[in-house]
This record gives structure tokens, C-alpha cells and sequence, in this order.
């Protein structure tokens, strides 16, 4: 007689890795909407240039391509 065990449980890494995948995905193009229209009151409030508070977006598009470089791969190994 044969007895079988149960499968181990899945870790709650890879339980939760499919939602911080798809909050990584939806926070750029969320990030471009609220940041855009609030660049006029920026350069307003911090008393810059235009050409330099556009550098902040710069800044953001860096910060998520920066993001999109570490999370593909985090998203191919685990597909």
C-alpha cells in the first residue's frame, strides 16, 4: 500500500508575484497621467524654468524603464 502526500504549499512569493507584476505595469502609464497635468503648478511652486521641470518627467521615464529592465526578467523566469 502506497501512501500519498500532499503537495507542499506554493509560497506566498510566488502567490503574490502576479500582482506586483500588474502593479508594475499600470503604474507607469497612471504615473504619466497624474504627473502631466501637475508640471504647470510645479514650475509654479518650485519657481523653475519650464525646461527643467520637464527634466522631472524625464526623471520618471528613466525611473520606469529602470523598472522595466529588473521586473522582465523577473517576469520571464517566472512566466
Amino acid at each position: 500500500m502506497t501512501t500519498t502526500r500532499p503537495a507542499p504549499a506554493a509560497p506566498a512569493v510566488s502567490r503574490a508575484l502576479p500582482w506586483i507584476l500588474l502593479l508594475l505595469t499600470v503604474f507607469g502609464p497612471i504615473s504619466m497621467d497624474l504627473y502631466l497635468p501637475a508640471l504647470p503648478a510645479l514650475t509654479r511652486e518650485l519657481e523653475a524654468t519650464t525646461s527643467v521641470a520637464q527634466l522631472t518627467v524625464t526623471a520618471c521615464l528613466l525611473g520606469l524603464a529602470a523598472g522595466q529592465l529588473l521586473a522582465g526578467p523577473v517576469s520571464d523566469q517566472h512566466g
